[in-house]
């Protein structure tokens, strides 16, 4: 089982402020969590096959058209017009600033 100190680090380096009352259920919760783990190591993998993903699904995403750049003058005219306010060649925003 954690100790209050281990717990005290883990809650240190997460960046949490806990009780004293915490730490003990936290002790105890993060225990039955690394007991979980640990019981893992018991498993016989020996004949399971490594695994680089979750599935043999490829990707729908349409490839890149490169025939066209975003440098390309008549594309950011295009861009730039399809823009409900612009000016001097950028779009114009409402400040988030004040």
């Amino acid at each position: 089982m954690l100790t209050k100190k281990e717990v005290e680090k883990i809650a240190e380096l997460a960046r949490l402020g806990i009780s004293e009352e915490e730490k003990g259920k936290f002790a105890e919760d993060l225990s039955l969590v690394l007991g979980y783990v640990n019981k893992l190591s018991e498993v016989n993998v020996e004949k399971v096959e490594p695994m680089t993903g979750g599935t043999i699904l490829e990707s729908v995403i349409r490839k890149d058209d490169e025939s066209k750049d975003i440098a390309d003058d008549e594309m950011k005219a295009d861009i730039l017009n399809a823009a409900p306010d612009k000016e001097n060649g950028y779009f114009k925003v409402p400040s988030i600033l004040k």
